[in-house]
């Protein structure tokens, strides 16, 4: 990549493709975003990226920006090599293809690929809060739990580049079958749509609550619902948001055994719910977590919200360009 500074990252999800052009310092310069049907043939999908990205390579040049790279990052596991994507719940369609080959042979620059949760931890040990933390865990809460792990600033690749599937870790043996598979994961008890799930067990417990009242009002519980009756101090948002975190608290607690972490990030649009949360977190966190691991342990909202994948995205390219481990 040479002298050039930036690299084109793209982050690639199972509703919509975000890219941006992101400077050696970590600073976001260009940035687009297009939606896909994660049902598509992979070539198609393959089409469709490839054109967003060169209509972004034809924007920076046109900006006076030199890119040397070009880093996408995707949920799911990877082979040995990074070159083939194995297997991704939320794009079906692309495990076992050759949808990154046709990627790489679409570009006349060089391209990397990684998971999501490795960049986002990138980008959060970088420029976003995770700086200075030898050991880090960069937890992003959506529909489901990813978290990516970094010891010493090196992205750990336990299991086909990812520190282990850490959202399906048990924390509740007799709690619900999550969608793996698994019965009681962190993500069965604390993912965005347990929060959804519980938060509607709860307003069919008490028709007067306001979840109830907005449930009635829009036909459905989501996240902009729950923290809107949480800002409102109803005692059943407060419940729900309670338990979820208090489970993802007992998950940290759990990954402490491992990899005792300095710092854990917390990211996802589930932030938005503010200081109860984290503070549910941390005290799942207390209760169940072994002492001597977790006294010391700081959990954090995440500093770059959603660009941190497209940041981290950008900053393996460089990264890797540099002859640098990620």
């Amino acid at each position: 990549m040479g002298a050039s500074g930036h690299a084109v990252g793209v982050d690639l999800g199972g509703q919509s493709v975000r890219l941006a052009v992101v400077s050696a310092a970590g600073a976001i310069q260009l940035k687009r975003q297009s939606a896909i049907d994660a049902a598509r043939p992979a070539g198609e999908l393959a089409d469709l990226i490839l054109a967003q990205i060169r209509d972004l390579l034809a924007q920076a040049a046109a900006a006076g920006l030199a890119v040397g790279g070009v880093g996408l990052v995707m949920p799911g596991y990877m082979d040995a090599g990074r070159t083939r994507l194995l297997s991704a719940a939320n794009l079906p369609t692309l495990g076992g293809t050759d949808f990154l080959e046709r990627i790489r042979n679409g570009l006349n620059l060089p391209v990397v690929f990684d998971a999501d949760c490795n960049a986002a931890a990138v980008g959060e040990y970088h420029f976003g809060a995770g700086r200075g933390a030898e050991r880090l865990i960069v937890v992003t809460v959506g529909t489901g739990i990813g978290a990516g792990v970094l010891i010493d600033g090196q992205v750990l690749r336990i299991f086909n580049h990812v520190g282990g599937s850490l959202g399906h870790v048990i924390v509740d043996a007799t709690g619900p079958r999550c969608a793996c598979g698994g019965r009681g994961c962190v993500e069965a008890r604390a993912s965005g749509r347990a929060l959804e799930r519980l938060a509607g067990e709860l307003a069919d417990r008490d028709p007067a609550s306001r979840l109830a009242r907005l449930r009635a009002q829009y036909g459905r519980l989501t996240g902009v619902e729950i923290g809107q009756a949480l800002g409102e101090a109803d005692p059943a948002a407060g419940e729900a948001v309670r338990q979820v975190g208090w489970w993802l608290g007992a998950g940290i607690a759990s990954w402490s055994a491992i990899y005792a972490p300095q710092r854990v990030l917390i990211g996802g649009g589930i932030i938005g719910l503010g200081e109860p949360y984290l503070a549910a977190i941390r005290a799942g966190l207390r209760e169940v977590g072994q002492p001597y691991l977790t006294a010391d342990l700081d959990v954090l909202p995440a500093a770059l919200g959603p660009d941190a994948g497209l940041i981290g995205a950008g900053a393996i390219a460089l990264r890797i360009a540099r002859d640098e481990r990620v």
